[in-house]
């Protein structure tokens, strides 16, 4: 999922750029990477993305919208009380507490907006941005190998966002913000080597005291694909094949389409043209001011007569038949555009036919 959530279903994007205005609004400081506003890293520190704090003494008028984030989030409450959702869960962030995001779970802070709350955070490059992969630290981290590969595992296999901290973490995040607001990143890099060393310690033995039940399937290509097929229906509008949904979640055409055959019962191209027809079966219900025609290019159609042949063959009637009488409709029963608008070309060009799908089968690349 390289492509840096240009697709809904994506696992991973960089922050919001509306995190810049922080500077501005809130008493806080960031040391970053890459597109993450704030003060840049460079070749320091290889591995974070952003390291930082806000301290927000009143009520705000931002807050942090639906995004992923190329790494691990780690961050802690020191103050106040934020609104957290989580893959659509909401959640009460409450002083004293942290969470771990990982790189692939959609998340916002604010409803809409955050109040006064003193954030510290660090969203660290684990080197994987699904599920499935296998992750590695940075080599400047002081962990042993076993503490490694069970952080990591305490870390991917299970998915729990919210946690009660500890002293130990609380102290270990408070030593961040006088190091970003007494040094630059060439004088202060080597502290905040230790800070974070500090912290992701801290937060080893935090969850280890938690006992949070472990679930191996939840590293796996299967648990990917689900991720994936959740988020699909965000992105119908998309020009999909299965060569693109298969590179989405990296894996061959072959794997995806076994996966996802596993837990749909329907082929990828079946699944995808039903979720198509479902959303433009809600649009025409519920969106009275857009078109036929408009429905289904927003639903990923490139076609008014296709979409009403398979939007009949699917709920047994014509797109027009399903709309509230009164709206007038710039089609009629069986898709055909009226007089004056111009015919686009067929899904079915784009579309993986029976024939090309036994190809999509072949051997993994």
């Amino acid at each position: 999922m390289d492509g840096a959530l240009r697709r809904a279903p994506s696992m991973h994007r960089r922050s919001p750029s509306r995190l810049i205005d922080l500077v501005y609004k809130v008493r806080g400081y960031l040391w970053t990477r890459g597109s993450y506003p704030g003060d840049p890293l460079g070749s320091r520190l290889p591995g974070i993305c952003t390291v930082g704090f806000w301290d927000a003494r009143h009520s705000q008028d931002w807050g942090l919208g639906r995004h992923c984030n190329e790494g691990f989030k780690i961050a802690y409450l020191a103050r106040g009380r934020l609104d957290l959702v989580v893959d659509d869960v909401p959640f009460s962030f409450e002083q004293g507490q942290f969470i771990v995001i990982r790189p692939w779970q959609l998340h916002s802070i604010g409803n809409p907006t955050v109040g006064s709350s003193r954030l510290l955070w660090i969203i660290l490059d684990g080197g994987l941005r699904r599920p499935s992969e296998d992750w590695h630290w940075p080599e400047w981290m002081v962990l042993s190998s076993e503490e490694a590969d069970r952080l990591g595992r305490l870390l991917t296999q299970n998915e729990q966002p919210l946690w009660d901290g500890g002293a130990d973490l609380r102290r270990a995040f408070e030593a961040v913000p006088p190091i970003l607001l007494g040094h630059e990143p060439q004088s202060g890099e080597t502290r905040l080597k230790v800070a974070i060393n500090s912290i992701m310690l801290s937060l080893l033995d935090r969850l280890v005291e938690h006992e949070p039940k472990l679930d191996p399937s939840l590293s796996s290509s299967q648990h990917t694909v689900a991720i994936f097929l959740r988020r699909l229906v965000s992105a119908l509008e998309q020009d999909w094949t299965l060569e693109t949904i298969a590179e989405e979640c990296g894996l061959s055409r072959t794997r995806f389409a076994d996966y996802c055959k596993r837990l749909t019962n329907m082929t990828p191209m079946q699944h995808l043209q039903n979720l198509r027809l479902e959303q433009a079966r809600r649009q025409l219900i519920n969106e009275s001011a857009l078109s036929v025609t408009e429905v289904a290019f927003a639903c990923g159609f490139n076609s008014s007569q296709y979409f009403s042949s398979a939007f009949r063959k699917r709920f047994g009637l014509s797109p027009t038949k399903i709309r509230p009488p009164e709206k007038a409709q710039d089609s009629d029963g069986n898709g055909r555009p009226l007089p004056g608008q111009q015919e686009t070309p067929s899904l079915e060009s784009h579309a993986v036919r029976p024939a090309d799908e036994s190809a999509a089968y072949s051997p993994a690349r």
